[in-house]
């Protein structure tokens, strides 16, 4: 074995080894369903580390399956990663997999099938791969003004945004060489940058932990602290004091296409102490979920009252804020449980039979 053999088997075996490491980093701490998706894609990261090398792939043994398989699913356990910890969901769902499931079956067809079929199979897997590394670029991209965690809004660029560009640097290739020819001079580069993204996520894991994989609350916007933080104080008390008034006094989340820096202007405060005081005092995550606890409320409010039955939901939301229907029936949904048709529905009925109810809803 020659020297850079010898080298590039050496990184390979580093970077796999601080993969399993970030593993065990990242799943230690109460669940959530970015620990969940993190571990798994920690794995599958180790795993591609290992089979990128055909030798070394040969020498596991009956760990080569279970290997393999975590391999042909990264693209898509790292596309789960990715979405659950920037869009903050309550609850791990299973479809959630299904292109990690979808890239796991290409690649057996491509294992099982002859030479020709097998080759286009791997194309489309590698192609499909390609599509969930963009989505996850743009989830990066989209989501980082929005985002109120300061150290998830560190991680976006430096981290996950190089291993995505990675995942597509590999992808290329893959696909250059089911097209043309193999590249096998690449692969000691490969497992170079392999070894130093592994060692930067590590090192951005360690520090953000808490903060970064911590379960999303559900706080409403009459609600200055909640429990397991502080109560705001000296100059975050006056904040919070002013914002309260901005939002429920004068409804500011009504305003179209409210950004956090507009709303720092309005109360007066630098943009940094808004973030700091919505994320730590408020219990949001998301500058968007903040404002749709607001809007949502007024939403519901509406809908229970008998006095506004006839006027259309569609009026409701928009006037609350909410730019388009999608958006708001999928928020809405989330948060109760029900269509707004249904929550109508059912609310009205029970203002019915509780005159009082009725009386509360209006105010």
């Amino acid at each position: 074995m020659e020297n850079a053999e010898i080298l590039e088997l050496l990184a390979r075996g580093a970077a796999a080894g601080v993969f399993l490491g970030l593993a065990i980093v990242v799943g230690r701490g109460s669940y959530s369903p970015a620990r969940v998706t993190g571990v798994l894609f920690c794995l599958a990261a180790a795993s591609h580390t290992l089979t990128q090398l055909p030798g070394l792939e040969q020498s596991l043994g009956w760990a080569r399956p279970p290997i393999w398989t975590l391999s042909v699913m990264g693209a898509g356990l790292f596309w789960a990663f990715a979405t659950e910890l920037f869009e903050d969901r309550q609850r791990l769902k299973a479809h959630r997999f299904a292109p990690a499931i979808g890239l796991l079956a290409l690649g057996i067809l491509a294992a099982v099938t002859p030479p020709g079929a097998a080759r286009a199979f791997w194309l489309a897997q590698n192609l499909f791969g390609a599509a969930l590394m963009a989505h996850v670029l743009f989830v990066i991209v989209a989501g980082w003004r929005n985002d109120l965690v300061e150290t998830r809004r560190r991680l976006r660029g430096p981290v996950l945004a190089a291993a995505a560009l990675y995942a597509v640097a590999v992808i290329a290739v893959q696909i250059s060489e089911l097209l043309w020819r193999p590249a096998g001079a690449l692969s000691p580069l490969a497992a170079a940058a392999l070894l130093m993204l592994s060692l930067a996520a590590i090192g951005a894991l360690l520090q953000a932990n808490p903060d970064l994989f911590a379960r999303p609350v559900r706080p409403q916007p009459a609600e200055v602290s909640l429990p397991d933080m502080q109560a705001p104080s000296g100059d975050d008390a006056k904040i919070a004091a002013k914002l309260d008034r901005l939002m429920r006094g004068e409804r500011a989340y009504r305003a179209e296409d409210l950004s956090i820096a507009a709303l720092a202007l309005r109360v007066g405060v630098p943009e940094y102490k808004l973030r700091r005081l919505i994320n730590r005092q408020l219990g949001h995550r998301n500058f968007n979920a903040y404002l749709n606890q607001w809007r949502l409320a007024e939403v519901t409010q509406a809908l229970a009252d008998p006095d506004q039955r006839d006027v259309p939901i569609s009026t409701i939301a928009l006037d609350a804020g909410f730019q388009s229907l999608g958006p708001f029936n999928r928020a809405f949904k989330a948060e109760t449980g029900l269509t707004p048709t249904a929550f109508r529905a059912q609310a009205l009925s029970d203002a019915k039979r509780d005159p009082s109810a009725a009386a509360k809803a209006a105010t």
